[in-house]
């Protein structure tokens, strides 16, 4: 009785063993603070763990983009990593457009009522901070995304990004390395091409292939359908604005009993303007960044796809240099 008992203990403590939680937050990364100087944006990366191959439990460094993208060319160069899908890097830090908007803004100011100007002034900066937010989300998403890989994160790279607290003396490309790298794409593009008529052996794969080219094709059209209706709604807003303001000038100016009304129109129409604002930043952050996430991470996959068809060429062409040589 006394063993039955015992072994229905045993099994009881093994299934509960079977159902433990692997997936310990033993490696936790977040963005604590970011700071944007001129062209750079320096990323203040905190991490905390319980690794024993990490020399301390809880670190800051400070990280550039071309930090990242360096993470990001070690892990894709490194051949061990070749049958895995990497976390696409996260797109460069474009403050530029936002900068020239506000330059154009200044410049016309003498043209424009203060109104007029104060309104598009905060409209502009609540854009710039949001892209600075969103910017520091999408580089701790991606950290986030290689800590949580099974393998991905015990890379020495990674491990050394995190961890050591000087630069990594990691500079831009200058103007020639930009043209390899462009011949380099056009290259791969025409390589993908050629291996797309490529014979698949396996029909999983070959599903999963076409699967993935639709896919990609889908979501970057509903991308952009999503990036053009937040362009409307932000000219739209922008619109509101000036008729907004005009109306506030015409009721200063009339000082009949059609000025009420005039300023009710104004009233109207700054409403309509921060409810158009609200509808092109939800779209934007919410509707858009989901659909570029997902086309960057279908990408990926498709990377991962063109790397299986590229060594099943070489394969193939070894295998027929091969025989050639023994018929010789």
């Amino acid at each position: 009785m006394l063993e039955a008992a015992s072994s229905t203990e045993v099994a009881s403590n093994k299934q509960r063993a079977d159902t433990v939680d692997l997936n310990e937050n033993d490696l936790q990364i977040d963005i604590s603070d970011a700071l944007s100087e001129k062209e750079k944006v320096k990323f203040t990366v905190h991490t905390k763990t319980k690794l024993p191959a990490f020399q301390e439990s809880e670190f800051n460094v400070s990280r550039q983009h071309e930090e990242f993208i360096w993470l990001h060319d070690r892990f894709n160069e490194n051949e061990e990593y070749a049958g895995l899908i990497i976390p696409p890097v996260p797109p460069r830090p474009d403050f530029d457009a936002s900068r020239a908007k506000l330059q154009k803004l200044s410049d016309s100011e003498s043209v424009l009522t203060k109104e007029e100007y104060d309104k598009m002034k905060q409209e502009l900066e609540a854009e710039y901070l949001a892209m600075f937010k969103k910017t520091v989300s999408m580089h701790e998403v991606f950290l986030q995304r290689l800590a949580a890989h099974p393998i991905l994160r015990s890379d020495n790279n990674f491990r050394v990004f995190l961890e050591y607290k000087e630069d990594l003396s990691v500079r831009g490309k200058n103007v020639k390395e930009q043209i390899g790298g462009f011949f380099k794409t056009l290259t791969k593009t025409a390589d993908e091409v050629l291996l797309a008529n490529q014979k698949e052996n396996d029909e999983f794969f070959e599903r999963q292939k076409q699967f993935l080219l639709t896919y990609n094709t889908k979501i970057k059209d509903a991308t952009n359908g999503a990036d053009k209706s937040t362009r409307a709604h932000k000219t739209v807003a922008d619109t509101y604005i000036k008729l907004s303001s005009g109306f506030n000038t015409l009721a200063t100016s009339d000082k009949t009993d059609l000025s009420r009304y005039l300023l009710l129109m104004a009233d109207f129409f700054e409403k309509a303007r921060k409810l158009e604002s609200r509808v092109q930043s939800d779209t934007d952050l919410k509707l858009s960044d989901t659909l570029r996430y997902y086309m960057r991470d279908s990408k990926a996959a498709l990377d991962l796809m063109y790397r299986r068809s590229r060594c099943l060429a070489d394969f193939e062409t070894a295998n027929k240099n091969l025989d050639r040589a023994r018929a010789k």
